[in-house]
């Protein structure tokens, strides 16, 4: 399995094709990416060239001494120029879509579009809460927190806590920096996520299109693959990206 060392931290990740352009995922809070591997026959069709990777303490990926959504895009910025990758579509789920919207904010050239699925820009008193003590419970090894390998709890807690931190400090303000395309799915019975984030987010949004999928659940891309695949293709070629 392929590992890049990136000199603080050394990532996990799986890729198919080649070329200078490619479609990432970026994953949830529950796993790592290596589950969007079943993804690749399909995406390499269209874009020539897939990634998927594990953030740094998720899955193969090493532990580091920081954790920060400021490093989390810098490992994937650091890892597409290792690779020769000069821009990507880039689509983030659940916690990886708000991976994406720092991504984005960071590296604006690296990105040809972006695909933010069940995700937000924002969350309220309640849900802030509720991810802190997920962070909180994972890291006592108390009820209500994620199960994961010692070593990997200090990622996790990092994670959860910014998604909490989407509260005090909300990336909605910034959304109107982000002048590239932007596809938002949500699923109308997203019971972890609700697709009140996503209309938040199509709006403060320059350049989006925004998707509500009415039967779906969190994960639109797994719980409606074949929906989610139509309206990801259609967006991409709407706006010019370049696509088999």
């Amino acid at each position: 399995m392929p590992f890049m060392d990136l000199g603080d931290v050394t990532i996990h990740y799986q890729e198919a094709g080649e070329g200078p352009f490619a479609y990432i995922f970026c994953h949830g809070l529950g796993g790592g990416g290596m589950g969007f591997t079943a993804e690749f026959g399909f995406w390499q069709q269209q874009f020539g060239r897939v990634l998927t990777w594990d953030n740094r303490g998720v899955g193969q990926s090493s532990t580091a001494q920081r954790y920060s959504l400021p490093l989390f895009a810098s490992d994937l910025a650091r890892l597409m120029d290792r690779l020769g990758i000069e821009q990507a579509v880039v689509h983030g789920v659940s916690w990886g879509g708000v991976l994406v919207q720092q991504f984005a904010l960071d590296y604006p050239d690296k990105c040809a579009a972006l695909i933010i699925d069940s995700s937000s820009s924002e969350v309220n008193v309640a849900a802030s809460e509720n991810w802190y003590q997920i962070g909180e419970n994972t890291r006592l090894g108390a009820p209500g927190g994620r199960e994961v390998s010692p070593e990997q709890i200090e990622s996790l807690v990092a994670r959860a806590r910014g998604i909490a931190g989407l509260r005090e400090h909300p990336y909605t303000p910034r959304l109107k920096e982000i002048v590239i395309p932007v596809l938002v799915v949500g699923g109308g019975r997203d019971a972890v996520a609700g697709a009140g984030g996503s209309v938040v987010m199509a709006r403060n949004l320059p350049v989006a299109k925004l998707e509500i999928v009415e039967d779906s659940g969190h994960g639109v891309y797994s719980q409606k693959p074949d929906v989610f695949r139509s309206l990801a293709v259609a967006f991409c070629r709407e706006h010019g990206v370049p696509i088999n």
